[in-house]
């Protein structure tokens, strides 16, 4: 170890009877057992209940923290670090007394809401504790990276990382008295908060009834929308509709009447371009918004359980109200799977904004691999479910170096990362090839928490995505207890879904929904000829032949319908299949369409263009030409501009990771106690942030810290959880996404 790390680390801390009063804060000379001159950084945990710091010193290849809880702690203590804010996946550093009375320090970890097991490889040295009348205090040394993946242990890096706490009544291990979670980064000083401005609207629901609307597929799963005019928040907040927001941060508004059933909230903003504007009102509820009303498609705020108000850096906003986008809507998941009645809500979002535009736009980037639903120029897809009984169904998604390089021209910085998936995922993994070379993972969080999901940091390593970068999405189940034979994909709660949400800048309006498609035809048809008499002999293609006769199978929604019929009942059928033609708006010709008048052979002829275009996006020619009649074509990307099929490109292995850190070269030297008992009652000081330099370019969002201090609940489904439904128009395409 270098000399410069070798520290004598004293310490104070009374054996005699100790202050009651609550005094002066983190390194208080009157209560405070840490030394400023030897623990770098302090920071208040938040609590209700407990006044409690954390003290860090982040050196070479170590970090030491320190625990100091000044009254009501008589058993017990912990701290934890985890990917997502709750128990599931978290690593825990106990302190505790054994049978015999020795102060013991343990590396402990929870894959569920379990309790916390002794992880094989202890990564974790005691440095000193002591407790007396209530007040404890103890350091240790863990390691930058231990490299135990299998006890859950997250590498220490300079990013806000979630954190917990825990109390216990006893030194018995067991379950926790007390408990809360914050933020930290173990590297840096505690962040100065980002102010996110005086001014700031709210946007609530107007008292809905949490039921499901006339002709909903499911109860126990509303979908209900409300329309905001800012035309009417600006009359009432004293700004004008017409210029431009900016907003700062978001804060979510729960009722506490209804705050159990809220499953998740998305704000979006309105476009009168796209969309019947002469049918929008302020405060007009939609009592069925699974899929989001038309011209409601930019999402601007995602919200979901566990996730706390945001607020931006200084130097960046998210664009309100541009444009002309003068409404907003808010979009509600209420998850009721007992079908309680007499439920009114207002639960909404605060917006935080300014009028004075930022120098950056953030934007909303969206990564999607199965939807629920997909139509692209002419033909539909919907994706198969996962396998009900399985311990692990994995899948990954890409959107291709290609797409990024075509999409982008200049580097995003990413502010935030959030992971989304339902009840049956337990992993889920954005990570980033760039030149042949894979960066790791966006954002490490080893198990999935739909209880706690959270838009945290990205790595230091992944702080910007660079045109040309290709993006892997990872998604894992576990089906063992979902009924039936598959898991649908879809908006439900019971169904699943892979997608994460970044917030980034500068915004690339259009640019930022990325959606995966697979193949969804099989490929000979474009090479092989038709098999009945009749166009054999036109020498047509087997595509052709099956646009031309069996439309739903061709276009995959045979069992949607009661028996298949062919290209010229629907081209010549009048607006009984108005509906279908607006997802395959290229299937009939529409000079002859309009009046029924198709022809057979003008049909004939339209069917093998449709089929000529399919085929040429998967680089195949259409019978009888077989100038190109191989293809390695194997999935789509939306969102790229323009859209095209790739080949399954090789994923490099992520790299392996690096031990840093030798804990047992940390040695205390000294402990010193300091005899305090004479102390007089003092009031407390007034507690002050630390200064900091200003929010650069690169700074991730700062969270509000947590002060929750409740039981974790049991698994079960019917917690509230995940994100909603919308459609987002990519290019030309329809894309019908279910978040």
């Amino acid at each position: 170890m270098p000399p410069s790390f070798k520290r004598n680390i004293i310490l104070a801390l009374a054996t005699a009877a100790l202050p009651l009063a609550k005094a002066g804060g983190c390194f208080d000379h009157a209560t405070s057992p840490f030394d400023p001159n030897e623990w770098t950084y302090c920071q208040k945990i938040p609590s209700d209940s407990h006044e409690m710091y954390m003290y860090y010193t982040p050196l070479e290849d170590t970090v030491l923290i320190g625990f100091h809880a000044h009254e009501d702690t008589d058993g017990w203590t912990a701290l934890g670090i985890n990917g997502n804010g709750g128990m599931k996946g978290a690593t825990f550093i106990v302190v505790r007394q054994d049978d015999d009375g020795t102060w013991i320090a343990e590396d402990r970890f929870a894959n569920d809401y379990t309790m916390p097991a002794i992880d094989d490889q202890q990564d974790v040295k005691l440095l000193f504790a002591e407790q007396d009348n209530g007040q404890t205090a103890w350091g240790v040394a863990i390691p930058m990276s231990s490299c135990d993946r299998d006890g859950n242990d997250y590498d220490i890096l300079d990013k806000n990382q979630p954190m917990l706490w825990a109390l216990g009544n006893d030194h018995s291990f067991g379950y926790h008295a007390k408990r809360g979670q914050y933020t930290a980064n173990l590297v840096q000083a505690p962040k100065e908060k980002v102010d996110s401005g005086s001014l700031n609207y709210d946007l609530r629901m107007p008292n809905v009834s949490i039921v499901m609307a006339e002709g909903g597929e499911d109860p126990t799963n509303p979908y209900i929308c409300t329309y905001f005019d800012l035309q009417a928040i600006a009359t009432e907040e004293g700004f004008s509709a017409e210029d431009p927001l900016h907003a700062t941060g978001f804060s979510p508004i729960l009722d506490p009447a209804t705050e159990k059933y809220v499953h998740h909230m998305i704000l979006y903003a309105c476009d009168a371009s796209l969309g019947p504007s002469d049918e929008w009102e302020h405060l007009k509820v939609v009592d069925d918004c699974v899929s989001m009303p038309e011209g409601c498609l930019e999402m601007k705020w995602p919200w979901a359980v566990g996730v706390d108000a945001t607020v931006f850096p200084d130097n960046v906003g998210l664009p309100i109200g541009e444009d002309g986008s003068r409404f907003l809507m808010l979009q509600m998941h209420y998850y009721n799977p007992t079908l309680d009645e007499n439920l009114i809500d207002s639960s909404g979002v605060k917006v935080h904004y300014t009028q004075d535009l930022r120098e950056q736009d953030i934007g909303v980037m969206q990564i999607i691999a199965l939807l629920k639903e997909i139509s692209h120029n002419c033909y539909r897809q919907k994706p198969e479910g996962l396998p009900t009984g399985k311990e692990r169904v994995s899948m990954t998604f890409i959107t291709s170096s290609e797409c990024t390089q075509n999409n982008w021209n200049e580097p995003l910085n990413i502010l935030g990362v959030a992971h989304h998936l339902h009840i049956y995922g337990i992993k889920q993994e954005l990570s980033v090839v760039r030149d042949g070379v894979n960066l790791g993972s966006m954002r490490p969080e080893y198990h999935y928490d739909f209880k706690h999901q959270s838009m945290d940091d990205s790595v230091p390593a992944i702080r910007q995505l660079l045109p040309g970068d290709q993006i892997n999405q990872f998604c894992e189940y576990d089906t063992r207890n979902a009924p039936g034979d598959i898991v649908e994909f879809g908006d439900f709660t019971q169904q699943e879904m892979c997608y994460s949400a970044l917030y980034y800048y500068p915004r690339q309006p259009d640019r930022d929904v990325f959606g995966t498609m697979p193949m969804w035809f099989d490929t000979s048809i474009c090479i092989e000829p038709a098999t009945s008499d009749e166009l054999k002999a036109a020498n047509v293609s087997a595509c052709t032949e099956l646009v031309y006769t069996n439309v739903p199978k061709m276009f995959r929604f045979e069992d949607e319908v009661d028996q298949p019929f062919d290209l010229p009942t629907v081209c010549n059928g009048g607006a009984i299949f108005d509906e279908l033609l607006l997802e395959l708006p290229y299937l009939c010709p529409e000079e002859c369409r309009s009046t029924s008048t198709c022809t057979e052979d003008e049909l004939a002829a339209h069917a093998n263009g449709v089929c000529t275009f399919i085929c040429n996006e998967v680089n195949l020619s259409l019978y009888p030409d077989l100038s190109r009649a191989e293809t390695d074509a194997a999935y789509g990307n939306f969102g790229c501009n323009p859209f095209f099929y790739n080949p399954v490109p090789s994923i490099p292995d992520a790299p392996a990771c690096q031990i840093k850190g030798n804990i047992d070269s940390i040695e205390v030297s000294e402990i010193v106690l300091k005899d305090i008992s004479n102390v007089e009652e003092t009031e407390p000081a007034e507690e002050t942030e630390p200064e900091t330099d200003s929010v650069t370019e690169q700074e991730p969002i700062e969270e509000v810290e947590s002060t929750e201090e409740t039981t974790e609940p049991e698994y079960s489904s019917s917690t509230k959880i995940s994100i909603g439904a919308y459609i987002i128009p990519v290019s030309s395409a329809l894309l019908v996404m279910i978040l």
